[in-house]
């Protein structure tokens, strides 16, 4: 199958960085408790990233999203600092996830120099006033999809929205919204392979470029990925961490 047969051409692998407390970690199903340390240097690792091919690195600012703030938390202004190290360190394109909850966070988030940034719950909480921010730069902005038995989950997937996955999914595209970020919650950090069912029908069902996220297990998770029409690209961590995926392997699969 040749790119031409793909409804997107364009396919990106991120390799991600979670940072906590200044500190590149990994979380198992998103919980504060189960963080461990994953590399020493995190601008460093994100220098083997570049030096491996990768166009982009997804970073998540965890203090962010588990609501520390910067002013009174020396951990999340480790985390921020490490963030504008990171971005001047140059060589990646930097998506930016995690705790972007408000007019402030996401200027603040912005004001780092990230390329993008990936909204979740603050678009369903203040959706209209998330899509006046996406409409104005619509390729800055990235609407995270977390999907908890077929409802969206929110607030570090703490609780579920009575909308269905499909259903936001759908607002998303009317509103203006070019690419989400799908995880399927119960596979994030198991590496139990992606939710490639689920993945494929949002992307063929709501008409948006979707990126996968969660459960990638190895190398066969992103070929099957890459050949899913719609699907533009997947976030991996856990995998290459655990050395279940090599880089230069999935990024054979990257294409523009």
């Amino acid at each position: 199958m040749s790119p031409a047969d793909f409804k997107n051409s364009e396919f990106d692998i991120f390799p991600a960085i979670d940072l906590l407390d200044g500190r590149s970690v990994r979380l198992l199903r998103g919980q504060r408790e189960s963080a461990h340390v994953v590399h020493a240097n995190p601008v460093e690792q994100m220098r083997e990233y570049a030096a491996a091919g990768a166009r982009w690195v997804h970073i998540v600012n965890l203090n962010a999203a588990f609501g520390d703030s910067p002013e009174i938390h020396s951990g999340a202004a480790e985390t921020e600092k490490l963030i504008g190290m990171l971005v001047a360190s140059g060589g990646l394109k930097i998506q930016l996830g995690g705790g972007i909850r408000s007019a402030e966070s996401l200027g603040r988030a912005l004001s780092l120099g990230v390329s993008r940034v990936v909204i979740g719950t603050w678009a369903m909480t203040d959706f209209e006033n998330v899509m006046e921010f996406v409409r104005r730069e619509p390729e800055r902005f990235v609407i995270g999809v977390d999907s908890l038995g077929g409802s969206i989950a929110i607030r570090g997937w703490t609780q579920t929205s009575p909308e269905t996955t499909l259903a936001f999914a759908g607002r998303l595209k009317k509103a203006g919204v070019r690419t989400v970020l799908f995880t399927e919650v119960e596979r994030d950090g198991m590496l139990q392979g992606a939710a490639l069912e689920a993945t494929a029908a949002l992307a063929a069902e709501s008409g948006l470029s979707v990126i996968a996220s969660g459960g990638v297990g190895g190398i066969d998770d992103i070929r099957a990925l890459s050949e899913c029409s719609g699907v533009c690209g997947v976030v991996t961590g856990k995998a290459l961490a655990a050395g279940r995926l090599s880089l230069i392997e999935a990024l054979s699969y990257q294409r523009s």
